[in-house]
């Protein structure tokens, strides 16, 4: 079902063409690596596809949980549901990482097969290398296309989404290699194709360990980057009357900022004033910083007391 104009934000309809895109690719490549890689007989071309696999489930996970997370707040929901994002980020790290170990494992039982002479594989074809290349070029695109848009967007699943093309770049770099070793060299060199699978997994691992350290800081209410506080900070300290910060939480919920600042004006300000003042704030954080962000300011008599 497509998404409702009405109920998805421009930026949640965005992410999901940017996924569609790659879900779609992804799709085209597990059926053109698997068949490539069974006819061809290459084992770092058919974990390829096995990871081209769990990219198009991913997508799906990732799909499912972009539409929830780009609905507007209810009454149940009240910073709105872009922790769903970060949950989506999390789920597709654990594939990823899962779908890596068991790549590890069967590319590690191969070459030690091939070591001990229990097993032996024929050389795969040409076709193999040509697809690898193919595919690579693919991947090249998608990863800077989806890497531009989570970077304009500030979405999580996309990055996570572009570290997982730039992943499947490095990973086909290695393929090539390990194929090409396997094709033109004598024998002695065909551990090099299942040692190209096993280098696959690695990177599989490691973005997936690369997506699930920032989404797991962001659902345990990690916050913002020094950075970005400093940031705050700056924005907050130039507004006209302002005397100080008391005290301030920031954290992250999908693609936006939550901000709460106990802000110090003089006590002989009237509430009016006040309440002009933390509109200005609020004007000037979500200019810088998106009108999603939430933001709470409670103003109080300033003291001796500074950030």
């Amino acid at each position: 079902m497509a998404p409702n104009k009405s109920t998805y934000p421009e930026r949640t309809k965005k992410i999901l063409r940017v996924t569609l895109l790659g879900s779609a690719s992804n799709a085209l490549l597990v059926l053109l690596k698997l068949f490539v890689g069974i006819v061809g007989h290459s084992s770092a071309m058919i974990a390829e596809a096995i990871n081209s696999i769990s990219d198009f489930l991913t997508d799906i996970i990732a799909l499912i949980f972009i539409r929830i997370s780009g609905k507007p707040q209810d009454k149940d929901h009240h910073y709105g549901h872009g922790k769903f994002e970060t949950l989506a980020s999390v789920v597709m790290a654990v594939v990823m990482i899962s779908v890596g170990l068991l790549l590890l494992y069967n590319s590690i039982i191969s070459i030690i097969g091939l070591w001990m002479g229990t097993l032996q594989l024929p050389r795969p074809s040409r076709l193999t290398l040509i697809v690898a290349f193919v595919s690579l070029l693919i991947k090249l695109f998608l990863y800077r296309y989806t890497y531009q848009w989570a970077g304009l967007l500030k979405s999580s699943a996309l990055k996570a989404k572009a570290l997982d093309h730039r992943s499947d770049t490095l990973a086909l770099i290695a393929v090539l290699i390990g194929i090409a070793g396997a094709i033109f060299l004598d024998e002695r060199w065909l551990f090099l194709e299942p040692l190209a699978a096993g280098i696959v997994s690695l990177f599989i691992i490691h973005m997936g360990w690369s997506v699930l350290r920032p989404a797991f800081n962001e659902l345990t209410e990690e916050c913002l980057s020094p950075e970005v506080e400093g940031e705050i900070i700056e924005i907050v300290l130039s507004t006209h009357r302002v005397e100080g910060i008391h005290r301030m939480r920031t954290r992250s919920i999908g693609g936006s900022y939550a901000i709460e600042i106990d802000l110090l004006v003089d006590g002989r300000m009237s509430v009016a004033e006040g309440h002009d003042i933390t509109l200005i704030i609020e004007r000037e954080l979500r200019a810088r910083y998106g009108t999603t962000t939430h933001i709470a300011i409670h103003v109080e008599p300033s003291s001796h007391r500074h950030y």
